[in-house]
């Protein structure tokens, strides 16, 4: 017998436990690890195929901020994944397309569509509707009625608030005989009857209200007009300004946020230069202030396309939803993403301050901008 050989025995035993205890560790820190850093699943569905560039480029907007953050590890160590899905602006296309998009996908948090009427088909979603979904950000300015209202984090100013700016200015420039021109677009009707809602408040009676179609009709009697303001997108306004140009000369001409200026000279220099846009977010040209200088870098970084005013809402809306998922401790799940963002502190950006805990009826953000013989918006 060996006494030796026996007492070896307990030990190797005790060190084959101790090894199988190690390896159960390391596998469960291994797996918890991976569990942590679970991609962050963004979705949207947007219009990335109609006539305006507005889908386009918000979501360049949006996609140029995330990818300088993957770039730099994530949040937390989490990458972030967007996944998107073409609606073409059709409000069923977009109610498909979301719940496709939760069905294929562990989605955290939804960016809203760039369109008026998916919007408010998006409010209705089952996710959204039980609160357990987020929907970001949406760049139209339509507000969903009422009951859909506190489903939406907006950022942006409406076209309400818009509306209110631009007779503010006219105020100040005695300006009392007003046309409004519903041209064409997605937009159009929305931004027409926040107008006209604002001018009843103030008792404005409105010399011409109409569609392209109807203002072409008119001629001589426009040399009368102060002001006209016409609704639509960039292509949609361009036929409308023309006449406006043509028949009332003397006319200040006035647009929303939904004309990308760059499209609109491209149509008809002359007519575009000295018209008077109101806009929802800072320029996109200036570098005044650093997220102005640092949108600027990134689309040239990761970008092979000039900024505009929509890539750097989209940037904006990125900016936000990444300060929210940078104060959740643990994985992202929906629920946290949703409270994260309700409860984010205020973001100053300088000339806007973003906030998603504003009233929805709340003023935001809006600045004129006049279009100048060298294509900038002049503030």
């Amino acid at each position: 017998m060996n006494p030796q050989k026996n007492n070896t025995r307990p030990v190797q035993i005790l060190f084959w436990i101790l090894s199988l205890l190690v390896s159960f560790l390391l596998f469960a820190v291994i797996s918890s690890n991976k569990t942590y850093a679970r991609d962050i699943v963004v979705a949207q569905s947007l219009d990335l195929s109609g006539q305006s560039n507005l889908g386009k480029d918000f979501s360049n907007g949006i996609r140029t901020y995330f990818d300088a953050v993957n770039a730099k590890g994530g949040v937390r160590g989490r990458k972030i994944t967007f996944v998107q899905l073409d609606d073409s602006g059709d409000p069923q296309a977009t109610a498909s397309n979301l719940v496709k998009l939760r069905r294929e996908n562990e989605v955290d948090v939804l960016i809203a569509p760039t369109t008026a009427r998916s919007l408010v088909a998006a409010t209705n979603d089952a996710a959204v509707k039980s609160g357990t979904l987020a929907l970001l950000g949406a760049p139209t300015g339509v507000r969903p009625p009422l009951a859909e209202t506190a489903r939406v984090l907006h950022l942006r100013a409406s076209y309400a608030d818009e509306a209110r700016q631009l007779l503010n200015h006219m105020t100040t420039m005695s300006i009392a005989k007003i046309a409004l021109v519903r041209g064409e677009g997605e937009e159009a009707e929305f931004a027409a009857d926040a107008f006209r809602e604002e001018a009843r408040k103030r008792s404005i009676a409105l010399q011409f209200d109409g569609e392209t179609l109807k203002w072409r009709a008119r001629s001589t009697q426009n040399a009368t007009l102060e002001a006209v303001v016409i609704t639509g997108d960039a292509i949609g306004v361009a036929v409308a300004l023309s006449h406006a140009r043509a028949t009332a000369r003397s006319a200040n001409v006035f647009g929303f946020s939904t004309i990308d200026h760059r499209t609109l000279l491209e149509l008809g220099k002359s007519n575009a230069i000295g018209m008077v846009i109101s806009q929802a977010m800072p320029s996109a040209d200036k570098t005044v202030h650093p997220f102005q200088r640092e949108h600027r870098q990134l689309m040239k970084q990761f970008r092979d396309e000039p900024p505009s005013l929509h890539t750097l809402e989209g940037y904006v809306v990125a900016r936000v939803l990444v300060s929210a998922l940078e104060t959740i401790d643990g994985e992202p799940t929906a629920t946290r993403v949703n409270n994260a963002l309700r409860n984010l502190r205020e973001i100053d950006l300088g000339p806007i301050s973003i906030s998603t805990r504003v009233p929805a009826n709340a003023m935001r953000f809006v600045n004129l901008s006049a279009v100048s013989a060298r294509g900038a918006l002049i503030e």
